[in-house]
């Protein structure tokens, strides 16, 4: 049975999901490729090796995340086993998780309690303002 990634081979895939933006960033740089916005949405297109190469290592990034979950998933991730305190045997520590997604600007925010989710909101807001704040700068500039 073959283990999850583990060492330096789980930041594979956000290895090669930055080489593909810094691929698709150094082609818009260079003229190979064009940015534009639809509605909010930056778009980007381009036809240069550049362009192709950083699409693919994105691509490539996305399948390498994919297959990391699935075999984390399949084969179990070591030290996820709830941990005890060091001062209370027996105790077990409640894990906490919680994450945002922005859809365009607006932020949707999840956790396990509500000091977590109140968290995520504030992180979600806060991109947000800096998300409106680069677009109205860049549609004053532009």
């Amino acid at each position: 049975m073959a283990a999850p990634l583990t060492g330096i081979w789980r930041w594979l895939p956000a290895a090669f999901f930055a080489c593909g933006v810094a691929l698709i960033a150094a082609a818009v740089a260079t003229g190979e490729a064009d940015v534009s916005l639809v509605v909010i949405f930056p778009v980007f297109s381009g036809s240069g090796w550049m362009f192709i190469s950083g699409v693919l290592l994105m691509i490539a990034g996305f399948v390498a995340f994919f297959l990391a979950m699935f075999s984390a998933a399949a084969y179990g991730v070591p030290d996820m086993e709830p941990r005890t305190e060091a001062g209370s045997p027996g105790r077990r520590t409640e894990t906490r998780y919680g994450g945002v997604v922005l859809i365009g600007p607006v932020p949707i925010a999840f956790g396990s309690d509500r000091k977590t989710a109140m968290t995520m909101l504030v992180i979600g807001v806060v991109m947000a303002a800096v998300f409106i704040g680069l677009l109205i700068v860049a549609l004053l500039l532009g």
